[in-house]
C-alpha cells in the first residue's frame, strides 16, 4: 500500500474507534477520491468507501469523472470490480448507481463535444498516436461525428484524409447509417457512390429506402444508380417491394419499436437528421419517447407520397401520429418536428374514413398499445355506423379483438362503440357486448396487480406498496408460472410489479406477454442502482415496461407506478372513470331498448343488472337506470320501478313516477296488487302538488277505477 495512504488507514482506524468516522479531507482532485473509493471498497471499508464517493459526487462533474476514467493510466477493470461489489452492500447500492451514472453522463458530454469531434477528425492527419486518440474520440462520439467526418469527405481537399473519415465512419457502423442516408440526397454522385459503399460495409437494412430512392431516380448517373443497386443486393433487399412499400416497411419498424433502429436507448434524446448545402448535416434532438414515432411518421409520409393509394401507409401514420401526441403527453416533452402541426393527430384519424380507423385499430391491438387502441377506438366512435362497424375484417377483425383485449376500458369502449352503432346484422360476439356493458353498469372495483418476486420478502414489500396505492394484489411468487392460478380467475390484471434478477427479467416478460391476461399489462421493474442503466436501455422511456430504482422512497415508486399507468394505458381505472364508463354504458343500453333496428343486440340480457343497479346507483346513473327500466317490455321492470318510486322521497320520487308511468303506457299494467293498493294511497296522501300530478299520472295509466279520488272533485 502507498504510505500515504497506509498513514490514512491508520488515522481513519483510530478515529473509528474514539469518536466515529469523519468525511475525508477536502480539497483532493477527482483522480485521488475516485481511487480512494475503489480500495476501500475492494477491502470491505464501506463507511470510508461512502465517504469517498458522496464526496466525488459533491465535488466532480460528470466530465471531471469521464476524464479520469478514460485517461490512459487508469485502471477501468479495477472501478468496474469496485462498483460491482458496491451494488451487493445495501450501504453503497445506491451511491455506487450514482457514481456510475455520474461517469456516463461525463462520457457522452465528452465524446459528443463539437469542438473535440472537430479536433479530433483534423488529428486524423496527424502522428500515429494522435489518430489513434482521434479514432477512440470519434468512435465514442458515434452519430454525432458523422457530420464532421463527412464534410471532410464532402469537401475532398485532403484524400488521406477523406479516407481515414470514410473509414471512421464504417467503424462507427449502426447509427451512422441515417445521417448518411439523409445527407446522400442532396450531394454529388462521388459522394453518393461513396456512401453506397459505407451503406454496402455497414450493413443495416434500415438503408433499404434510401438506397432504392437513389436506384431509381432516372436523374441519377448510371454510376451512382448502379452502386446503390450493387448496396441493395449486399442488404438483401427484395428487387420486387416498390419504393413507397419499401418506406412502409421502415415505418412498420420504428413503429414496433426495433432496437436496431434507436441510436442511444438510454438517453434522453436522438436525433433527427436534415442536410443543406450550407449547413451541411444537422441534428435535431427530440425525446427518445417519441423519436420511434417521429421516424415512422416521416416513413409514412415518404410512402405515401409515392402511392396516395398507399392505405396502410396512411394508417401508419395516423397510428404514430397518435402515439407521439400520447407519449409526448406523458412524458411532459415537446415535440420540434411535428409538434406544430396545424391538424390534430385526431383529424387524421377520423378524416380518412373507418376502412383506416380499422387499419388503425389493428396497428394498436398488433402492438397492445393500450393508449393507441383507446386513441382509435375514440375515432371509430365518430366515424363509424352500422354499415361501417365490421369493415376491417381483412385486418383480424379488429373491434372484435378490442373486446376481448386485456384491458377492461379497451373492452367496454368497444362495446359502447357496437351498441351506439345498433348492428342490424348478427355478428357472433353480441354477448360479449352485451357483457361488457353490463360489467361497466355494475362498476369495476378496485384495480388488480400481480407481483413477481425474488424472495417471499421481496414480494411483501412489493405488495404492501401496491395496496397502499388501492391496487388489489391478486397474487404474488417467485414466478410467472406460479401466478397462473390467480390470473385464471381474474379478466384482467392492471399492473405486474417485478422485484427479480436482472438476468430473469427477459425470460419473466416473455411469459407475461404470453398469457392473454398480462399481454398488455404494464410492469413496473425494479433494478439496483447498478444495473437500471441497462435496464432503462432495454425498456426505452414511454412504453408499457418501465424499470426504476428498486431503493426508490414508497412516494417514488406511487409516482413510477402512476406515470407507467398513464403512458401504457391512459392512467388508472379510478371511481371517477368508471362512473362515466357506467353512464356511458348504460345510455347505450337505453339506446338499444328504445331502437327500432332489431334485436341482434338484445337490451334485455342487461336486465338483472339494471335491477341491481336501480338498488345500488344514486343521482343521475340511477335515474339513467330508470329511463331503461322503463323502455323494456317485462314485469320485472315494470315492478322494480314502481317499488323503487314508492320507496323515494322528494324530487327522486317524482322522477320515478314518471319512469314507470312511461313503462305502464308502453307495455301495459303488469303490477301486482298490493303495488295498486300503495299507488291509491300515494294518491289519496300525497300532499305536495307535483308529487300528486305524477301519482296521478300512474294512477290514471294503470287504468284504476276512480272512485277512490272522487273525493278530489268539490
Amino acid at each position: 500500500m502507498h504510505p500515504a495512504r497506509t498513514r490514512s488507514a491508520l488515522l481513519a482506524l483510530c478515529f473509528g474507534i474514539l469518536a466515529g468516522w469523519t468525511s475525508p479531507a477536502r480539497g483532493q482532485d477527482a483522480a485521488t477520491l475516485l481511487e480512494e473509493f475503489i480500495h476501500y471498497t475492494n477491502i470491505a471499508r464501506t463507511d470510508l468507501a461512502s465517504g469517498y464517493a458522496e464526496q466525488l459526487l459533491n465535488t466532480a462533474s460528470g466530465t471531471d469523472l469521464a476524464s479520469v476514467v478514460d485517461g490512459p493510466e487508469f485502471n477501468r477493470d479495477r472501478l468496474d470490480t469496485a462498483l460491482q461489489r458496491a451494488a451487493r452492500v445495501d450501504s453503497l447500492e445506491v451511491i455506487a448507481g450514482e457514481l456510475m451514472t455520474r461517469i456516463e453522463s461525463g462520457r457522452l458530454a465528452l465524446a459528443r463535444d463539437p469542438q473535440r469531434i472537430q479536433e479530433a477528425v483534423e488529428m486524423l492527419a496527424g502522428t500515429l498516436r494522435q489518430r489513434m486518440i482521434a479514432e477512440r474520440r470519434l468512435e465514442a462520439a458515434g452519430e454525432y461525428a458523422v457530420s464532421a467526418l463527412l464534410a471532410e469527405i464532402v469537401s475532398g481537399k485532403d484524400t488521406a484524409l477523406a479516407l481515414s473519415c470514410r473509414d471512421l465512419i464504417v467503424k462507427i457502423g449502426r447509427t451512422s447509417v441515417y445521417p448518411l442516408c439523409t445527407a446522400m440526397e442532396s450531394l454529388d454522385a462521388a459522394t453518393q457512390q461513396t456512401i453506397c459503399g459505407m451503406l454496402t460495409e455497414i450493413g443495416y437494412e434500415h438503408a433499404v429506402p434510401a438506397l432504392r430512392g437513389l436506384a431509381e431516380d432516372s436523374t441519377n448517373t448510371m454510376d451512382v444508380r448502379e452502386a446503390a443497386e450493387v448496396a441493395l443486393r449486399s442488404l438483401g433487399a427484395s428487387t420486387s417491394v416498390s419504393l413507397s412499400a419499401a418506406w412502409a416497411d421502415l415505418s412498420v419498424s420504428h413503429f414496433k419499436g426495433f432496437a436496431s433502429l434507436l441510436p442511444y436507448p438510454a438517453d434522453a434524446e436522438n436525433m433527427i437528421w436534415a442536410y443543406d448545402d450550407f449547413t451541411g448535416l444537422q441534428g435535431t434532438p427530440v425525446a427518445t419517447e417519441i423519436y420511434h414515432s417521429i421516424r415512422s411518421m416521416q416513413a409514412a409520409a415518404r410512402s405515401v407520397a409515392l402511392d396516395p393509394n398507399n392505405d396502410y401507409g396512411v394508417a401508419l401514420y395516423a397510428a404514430a401520429n397518435l402515439r407521439r401526441e400520447n407519449r409526448a403527453e406523458t412524458a411532459g416533452v415537446t415535440d420540434p418536428v411535428y409538434g406544430d402541426q396545424d391538424r390534430s393527430p385526431q383529424f387524421y384519424a377520423t378524416a380518412f374514413g373507418t376502412g383506416i380507423g380499422q387499419q388503425v385499430l389493428a396497428l394498436g391491438l398488433g402492438e397492445n398499445d393500450t393508449a393507441l387502441v383507446r386513441d382509435a377506438l375514440a375515432a371509430l366512435a365518430i366515424t363509424t355506423g352500422d354499415m361501417g362497424l365490421f369493415s376491417g375484417e381483412e385486418f383480424g377483425g379488429p373491434l372484435r379483438q378490442a373486446l376481448r383485449y386485456p384491458d377492461r376500458r379497451v373492452r367496454i369502449e368497444a362495446a359502447i362503440i357496437v351498441a351506439e352503432a345498433q348492428p342490424r346484422a348478427s355478428f357472433g360476439d353480441e354477448p360479449l357486448v352485451m357483457a361488457e356493458l353490463s360489467n361497466a353498469i355494475q362498476g369495476y372495483g378496485q384495480p388488480s396487480a400481480v407481483v413477481v418476486a425474488a424472495t417471499e420478502e421481496d414480494a411483501q414489500v412489493a405488495s404492501a406498496g401496491l395496496v397502499d396505492a388501492g391496487y388489489v394484489v391478486l397474487a404474488s411468487a417467485t414466478t410467472v408460472d406460479g401466478l397462473t392460478d390467480a390470473m385464471n380467475n381474474a379478466s384482467v390484471v392492471d399492473l405486474v410489479v417485478m422485484d427479480v434478477d436482472a438476468s430473469r427479467v427477459d425470460s419473466n416478460l416473455r411469459s407475461l406477454r404470453a398469457s392473454a391476461r398480462t399481454a398488455a399489462s404494464p410492469v413496473l421493474v425494479f433494478a439496483t442502482g447498478v444495473d437500471l442503466p441497462a435496464m432503462r436501455a432495454a425498456f426505452p422511456a414511454g412504453g408499457s415496461v418501465m424499470a426504476i430504482d428498486r431503493n426508490a422512497s414508497g412516494s417514488g415508486r406511487l409516482s413510477a407506478m402512476n406515470q407507467l399507468m398513464a403512458q401504457a394505458s391512459g392512467g388508472s381505472l379510478d371511481e371517477t372513470a368508471a362512473l362515466i364508463y357506467a353512464i356511458e354504458a348504460t345510455e347505450a343500453v337505453n339506446a338499444l331498448a328504445a331502437g327500432t333496428r332489431g334485436d341482434v343486440l338484445n337490451p334485455q340480457e342487461a336486465l338483472s343488472t339494471y335491477l341491481d343497479a336501480l338498488q345500488s346507483r344514486s343521482g343521475g346513473l340511477r335515474m339513467l337506470i330508470a329511463e331503461g327500466l322503463s323502455e323494456m317490455d317485462t314485469s320485472e321492470a315494470q315492478v322494480a320501478l314502481i317499488d323503487a318510486a314508492l320507496d323515494a322521497t322528494g324530487s327522486e320520487q317524482i322522477e320515478l313516477l314518471g319512469y314507470a308511468t312511461a313503462s305502464v303506457r308502453s307495455f301495459g299494467n303488469q303490477t301486482t296488487a298490493d303495488q295498486v293498493a300503495s299507488v291509491l294511497s300515494l294518491v289519496q296522501l300525497a300532499d305536495e302538488s307535483d308529487l300528486a300530478d305524477a301519482a296521478a299520472a300512474l294512477h290514471g295509466a294503470l287504468d284504476l277505477p276512480g272512485g277512490s279520488v272522487l273525493q278530489f272533485v268539490n
